[in-house]
């Protein structure tokens, strides 16, 4: 909508990962140079962590861009399945015939015959799993048993888990003291600072075609991170809204006001969304008040 006013040659502030829109400040940089560490030298489990939308799905779809044909890579991202969905989806995802295969021992031995033969062809494979705070304790368990495939001297299946902080306080229990004890490369993510943050969006300005660096001014800037608190993914949202206000408002520069105006909007239509639930809510007992208070009169006269 605001393209063609702000001159984009594509909307520069889109959530969705988009490697050729990707940023990468020196903590990204340094933690996608771990996976790269982990790929090359096949280690067995990886663990990166980072608040919501600090940009690990992005990271890792740099490298997903980066592998050669020698790298199989089967990437879970919503890992809330069941033991035996967990491991179809595996196999589905390396290209594993799954016809005929009816038991969990059956799909695992399908996989490990695969893996046997990518390591005959000196390929490595490589399970991915988002969000993997979400896996239950048997998947997860289950993920370290899928690790046991191995030979004399290698790993068959690799894993790298990325996750919310939520993820280290799960793998620093007791029962997973088996997990943590393979984990072989880890790191934490942190949002990105001031500096970083205006970095970003002139990144993501420039990537998108523009001409202006400067569409938005230091205070707005200094808003956007004072909000966001260096999370990329709010960058992006503040961002966008504030480019389709200053459209709207006919302004090619963004100050501190439309920043604040922004915030604003976002956080009301937040309260909104919940008055107008509760106000439904509302209704309903109301209305199942009125009728019960119907039903009773009808049976007050019937009693008669």
């Amino acid at each position: 909508m605001y393209n063609k006013f702000f001159r984009f040659a594509e909307k520069p502030f889109e959530i969705t990962p988009d490697p050729k829109l990707v940023y990468l400040s020196e903590q990204h940089q340094e933690a996608l140079s771990h996976l790269r560490y982990a790929v090359r030298e096949g280690k067995g489990f990886s663990v990166i962590t980072g608040e919501a939308g600090t940009g690990k799905t992005t990271m890792v779809q740099v490298l997903l861009s980066e592998l050669d044909g020698r790298v199989r890579t089967s990437f879970i991202f919503n890992p809330i399945l069941d033991q035996s969905d967990f491991l179809n989806y595996i196999c589905d995802d390396l290209g594993i015939k799954s016809e005929g295969l009816k038991s969990r021992g059956q799909s695992l031995r399908a996989l490990h015959n695969f893996l046997l033969d990518c390591f005959a062809k000196d390929e490595k494979v490589f399970l991915i799993i988002d969000e993997a705070q979400s896996l239950k304790p048997e998947l997860l368990q289950e993920v370290r048993l899928l690790t046991n495939l191995e030979t004399s001297k290698k790993k068959l299946l690799h894993v790298i888990l990325l996750g919310q902080p939520e993820l280290d306080k799960t793998l620093d229990e007791e029962s997973f003291r088996p997990l943590k004890q393979r984990i072989t490369v880890r790191y934490h993510l942190r949002p990105l600072n001031r500096k970083e943050t205006g970095e970003y969006i002139v990144h993501r300005l420039k990537r998108a075609g523009s001409r202006d660096i400067a569409i938005f001014d230091k205070n707005a800037v200094d808003k956007i991170y004072e909000n966001s608190k260096g999370i990329p993914r709010l960058i992006n949202i503040f961002c966008d809204n504030a480019l389709l206000t200053g459209f709207s408002q006919e302004k090619n520069r963004i100050g501190k006001k439309i920043i604040l105006d922004v915030v604003r909007d976002l956080g009301s239509g937040k309260k909104s969304r919940k008055w107008f639930i509760c106000s439904i809510i509302f209704a309903i007992a109301v209305a199942i008040g009125g009728l019960a208070i119907h039903f009773q009169e009808d049976i007050f006269r019937l009693w008669r």
